[in-house]
């Protein structure tokens, strides 16, 4: 999508995530509580091997919530994503946990949170929204999430009073790649609370870095123009941009069945 431009000056383009969001019906939006985890350079392991027991703790007391995804960036920085079912649901996140946890057992908890933590630089809570309008689902993707094994993300903040503009301008996007049926998906997010309210991301994934790589090249290839022009509309309402890699985590996520 944006890809080709990050190689220009002035630049760096779109937050969070995490997976890609795939449908059989016309999705909808969709809200998420995000937990973001920033590992400590030299406790990595510590992390990770607290982490698929916070998972294990959690399904054990039966948290009620009906899955959460993961994804893993290659700065050390971890996503965790929860869906609502709306704003109401926020209030209420911190009785959903407080349940499991009574059943874990409050020491039990205690001396897991300490190894936990102990392993992280820091961790911060915020909500974000998943843009259907705004994402671009192909018909035939050219991997499965299920094949994914990488993923891109972009994170940009623009001025607040364009953020109408903007979102036009992702939706003339949207139209160009579904003209084209390119096989490459890309999903938007904003901030909703708790972050900048000024910032955006897309999040897009491949089968490895090579591939998404050669994507990137091949759709440039063939919408090149049409791209620049999209571009010289977006830019102007752009304040900083950031992109980052990574990988989805399935092993640190889970599903209630």
């Amino acid at each position: 999508m944006l890809k080709q431009k990050f190689f220009l000056p002035l630049l760096a383009i779109l937050l969070i995530c995490s997976s890609f969001v795939l449908a059989q019906e016309e999705p909808k939006d969709q809200l998420y509580w995000v937990r973001e985890e920033v590992v400590k350079v030299g406790m990595w392991q510590q992390y990770e091997e607290t982490s698929k027991e916070w998972v294990e703790l959690m399904t054990g007391a039966g948290l009620d919530i009906p899955y959460m995804r993961a994804s893993q960036r290659d700065d050390g920085h971890y996503y965790y994503l929860f869906p609502l079912s709306g704003y109401g649901d926020i209030d209420n996140f911190p009785n959903v946990f407080g349940s499991a946890i009574e059943k874990i057992g409050k020491d039990k908890w205690k001396e897991f949170m300490i190894r936990n933590e102990s392993s992280m630089e820091y961790h911060k809570d915020f909500i974000a929204k998943w843009h259907s309008t705004y994402s671009y689902i192909p018909n035939e993707p050219r991997v499965k999430m299920e094949d994914a094994e990488f993923l891109h993300w972009v994170f940009f903040t623009y001025k607040l009073e364009k953020r109408d503009e903007i979102l036009d301008i992702l939706a003339e996007w949207k139209a160009l790649y579904e003209e084209n049926n390119i096989p490459d998906g890309w999903s938007t997010w904003t901030i909703e609370l708790g972050e900048q309210n000024n910032m955006m991301a897309i999040s897009e994934f491949a089968k490895d870095g090579g591939s998404w790589y050669a994507a990137m090249e091949e759709n440039t290839e063939l919408l090149k123009e049409e791209e620049q022009k999209l571009w010289a509309k977006l830019a102007p309402h752009v304040l900083t941009m950031e992109q980052k890699y990574g990988s989805p985590r399935p092993d640190l996520g889970f599903v209630n069945e």
